[in-house]
């Protein structure tokens, strides 16, 4: 039986991931932009603010290509409901999401490569080396992205609650 094993990291790169996450932590919890650090990383390369049955997960991977992303990622029964939610509000979300993204950034709105998920997500291409300037403009990137997700999404659910009867 032959079992799939995760590529290996080197020690270096992995010291480089947990100083970068540190340092994005740090920054996050000096602007406020996003709520509290709230979910596990996998393998230092992203984190996730869990909100209910949907999640924000801040992501930078160097393979097999360089890049960085925000995801709003939605599965389950709840995810589904919280995704058809977002997915009613799109005419006035997505304009303003995608104003904001800057050159050279995607978006893809309702496509996970991801079994039994959704995801509304913005990927940039980030080439190698990732040096200090790089780790930077990643930083600045994924925060300022991420906080446009947040604002974008994350009220939709006590919206949702209020319009209840």
């Amino acid at each position: 039986m032959m079992r799939h094993t995760a590529p290996r990291i080197s020690a270096e790169d992995l010291a480089c991931d947990r100083a970068f996450w540190a340092h994005v932590l740090a920054l996050r919890g000096r602007s406020n932009v996003l709520p509290p650090h709230t979910a596990g990383g996998y393998r230092n390369r992203r984190f996730a603010i869990v909100r209910d049955a949907a999640w924000i997960t801040l992501y930078r991977a160097a393979c097999p290509y360089p890049q960085i992303g925000v995801f709003l990622r939605c599965t389950g029964l709840a995810g589904d409901a919280y995704f058809a939610l977002a997915d009613s509000s799109r005419d006035a979300i997505e304009p303003c999401l995608l104003a904001q993204l800057g050159p050279g950034a995607e978006m893809e709105w309702g496509t996970s490569h991801h079994p039994g998920m959704t995801d509304i997500a913005a990927i940039i291409a980030a080439p190698l080396p990732w040096d200090d300037a790089a780790a930077g403009l990643h930083a600045a990137w994924l925060l300022r992205v991420g906080a446009l997700w947040w604002s974008g999404f994350a009220s939709l659910a006590s919206e949702a609650a209020l319009a209840e009867p």
